[in-house]
């Protein structure tokens, strides 16, 4: 699930020429990274806390949008990233 979101994620960055995260690319991430997790059968609330997990996470470490698309790769594999499934579960 984590790689389909950053891969939508990508989608969404590649068209994009901001610096920052703009309200509209977080929503479009929200989107489809709850859509994806309600799909692999986590609850809604459960798909919002692991999506907020994410994003937090993410952010935190490429605080914009270009720095986050060029490190896509380094996110599918991000350990802190893959913790939040778990995080999520417990």
């Amino acid at each position: 699930m984590k790689k389909i979101c950053l891969l939508v994620l990508f989608g969404f960055l590649a068209n994009s020429c901001k610096n920052t995260w703009s309200q509209e690319d977080k929503d479009a991430f929200y989107e489809a990274c709850t859509e994806e997790a309600v799909k692999t059968g986590d609850t809604p609330e459960k798909a919002k806390a692991y999506c907020d997990c994410v994003f937090g996470k993410m952010e935190a470490k490429y605080p914009n949008e270009e720095d986050a698309l060029g490190h896509i790769d380094v996110l599918a594999k991000d350990t802190d990233l893959i913790k939040c499934k778990q995080e999520v579960k417990n």
